[in-house]
């Protein structure tokens, strides 16, 4: 009997996503997969099935690191505000060379129209993240540090599409200094002062 590598799944996983992040769904091969992460291709078909449930894995993998970096981010912050900022911080953490951007938008542009699992997963996500904000403005709002002449909704509804368009803005090589002028301007908006 044909004896099997050991390898840790975790690790396989965290390895595929990272390939996925940098090449993108189609343009990731199972032979690719297979170099990446080490994993023999009977391996790999066995504990994961086939590249599409394994690029599911990776998704579901960065969301859940995601959605917990916002956690930890909003448990951390002093105030409403500084938690929208070290949300939008967050986004700006990779080297200005780091053309990957965010998997949840290249997923989203790459597989979301077509591919119902990746869809539904995408929408959960943004779901959360809308949901995040509108806590952290209405926490703003409560403790003074957002503006409360504007209604949380609206602002949240600022502030999140704000947020996607400054994640394809880093896809799209926009130099840093101009997405750190737009991050300031919206975190001046959400407090009401004028700059």
């Amino acid at each position: 009997m044909v004896r099997h590598k050991e390898f840790d799944p975790d690790e396989a996983v965290a390895d595929a996503m990272a390939l996925f992040w940098e090449r993108g769904y189609e343009a990731t091969s199972v032979q690719d997969l297979v170099e990446r992460t080490g994993v023999g291709r009977r391996s790999m078909y066995d504990t994961f099935g086939d590249k599409h449930s394994l690029y599911l894995r990776a998704l579901d993998r960065y969301i859940g690191m995601t959605e917990d970096g916002f956690r930890r981010s909003a448990a951390s912050a002093a105030d409403g505000l500084s938690a929208i900022r070290a949300l939008f911080a967050a986004i700006l953490e990779s080297d200005d060379k780091d053309l990957r951007g965010c998997l949840i938008v290249n997923s989203s542009t790459e597989l979301g129209p077509t591919d119902d699992d990746a869809a539904e997963r995408l929408r959960r996500h943004l779901d959360v993240s809308r949901e995040a904000l509108d806590a952290q403005v209405r926490r703003g709002q409560r403790d003074g540090s957002v503006t409360d002449r504007i209604d949380p909704g609206t602002l949240t509804a600022v502030a999140f599409n704000a947020w996607l368009g400054i994640r394809v803005a880093v896809r799209a090589r926009t130099p840093r200094d101009q997405i750190i002028h737009d991050v300031e301007q919206l975190l001046s908006l959400l407090s009401g002062s004028r700059t």
